[in-house]
């Protein structure tokens, strides 16, 4: 009896102490579908203005800090029990709506320009990692120069790295898409050894510009973008 009674006890103090509560269940880095759902969820409440990727990084850990705060959980952006539990609940928090919605981006007018459809298996050999590349807006003729920082699917370029090229290609890349993460998407030219390839470019308003072409696909899943496809369409001879 006195057995019993001390195991009863000692599972009493481990409930009391609330063990398994803050396991650590996801953080930077962690990816695979518990990811998209996560990153699908905040954007339904407002917190995450990106693409599901099914990758756990800075952006997805900004909305997850701001979730935790809002909802007045220790914002450290990681996700455990106790974030996970109040973030897919019926009375989990929203964003506050706001009157006003800036409008920070024009649509992309006629095509002025159209280059070669080639495929993603076909370019990605022939791209060189930290290799600077000229996009060009397939509707206005504007050219920012890009790193090309690797990809797997598709290419992923930043910003060059010197502060007066970072700042006038990023002047462009908020004329063409807006100034902060979103779903906007453009029609774009790679030049490639004297060639324009037809491609379809998307930004983190920060310093990842994803850049697609025929074949390539998402980050989520490997599934094709049919926007992105439109695009190269559209930029294609």
């Amino acid at each position: 009896m006195k057995r019993v009674f001390l195991i009863l006890l000692a599972l009493a103090m481990l409930a009391a102490a609330g063990v398994g509560e803050a396991d650590e269940l996801m953080q930077q880095g962690s990816k695979g579908e518990e990811v998209v759902r996560v990153q699908m969820r905040l954007f339904d409440l407002g917190f995450y203005t990106y693409k599901p990727t099914g990758s756990y990084q800075t952006v997805t850990r900004s909305a997850v800090v701001a979730y935790q705060a809002a909802s007045g959980i220790m914002s450290d952006g990681s996700i455990g029990s106790e974030t996970l539990r109040t973030l897919f609940s019926r009375g989990a928090k929203r964003v506050d709506f706001h009157a006003e919605v800036p409008l920070t981006y024009t649509a992309q007018g006629a095509i002025a320009q159209r280059g070669l459809a080639l495929t993603w298996e076909e370019l990605q050999p022939k791209l060189v990692e930290g290799e600077p590349y000229t996009v060009r807006n397939a509707a206005t003729g504007e050219d920012v120069r890009l790193l090309f920082s690797g990809g797997e699917q598709h290419a992923e370029l930043t910003l060059p790295v010197p502060l007066s090229e970072r700042t006038a290609s990023q002047t462009l890349l908020e004329r063409w898409l807006g100034a902060s993460n979103s779903f906007y998407k453009c029609a774009a030219l790679l030049e490639l050894d004297g060639q324009w390839i037809a491609a379809s470019m998307q930004w983190d308003g920060d310093n990842r510009v994803c850049l697609y072409v025929t074949g390539s696909r998402s980050h989520v899943h490997n599934l094709p973008d049919a926007e992105h496809d439109a695009n190269i369409r559209r930029a294609s001879y």
